[in-house]
């Protein structure tokens, strides 16, 4: 098997549990996987196919993965160092802060959806203001726990597994 099939394996296994993750928050807890647009749960029967199904599709992917790839094992038990996960949520603030929070400001929805009343326009502005002051919050703990972990690895306590 070469390495692109391997990787499009493992990239299956990812998708179907995000995938999973989403169909249970439609059909468990009644939520817009997209949005917080509420709606109507299944009753608990409903779900239970769902839930069989999902589990079974999980279960069969996971045993080809170790028929195919027994090697993969030993990496599931392997835990990246805290670079790996401050640069993970470093990616994620950006798309939060640059593609949803910026898509929010009356700037680019204005042109968008057309006008809007003073007072709209400035509870999106204040609201805007306030999620980037939080996204900034978020990336000086980042920048934070970067810091600190770069001085624990230092004096050799630094390694997450």
């Amino acid at each position: 098997m070469t390495d692109g099939h391997k990787r499009h394996l493992m990239a299956t296994l990812l998708a179907v549990e995000e995938t999973s993750r989403q169909i249970e928050q439609v059909a468990c807890e009644g939520r817009s996987p997209s949005s917080n647009q509420k709606l109507t749960p299944l009753d608990a029967a409903s779900w239970a196919v769902f839930a069989d199904s999902l589990r079974q599709m999980h279960n069969d992917l996971q045993a080809c993965i170790r028929q195919l790839l027994p090697e993969t094992q030993q990496h599931e038990e392997h835990r990246e160092g805290l670079s790996v996960t401050l640069y993970w949520l470093s990616v994620l603030l950006l798309h939060l802060d640059e593609e949803i929070v910026e898509d929010l400001d009356p700037k680019k929805t204005v042109p968008k959806f057309g006008p809007l009343e003073p007072v709209e326009r400035e509870a999106l502005e204040t609201t805007v203001a306030q999620m980037h002051r939080a996204v900034e919050r978020m990336r000086q703990q980042v920048e934070r726990l970067r810091r600190q972990g770069v001085q624990e690895e230092g004096r050799g306590t630094g390694k997450n597994k």
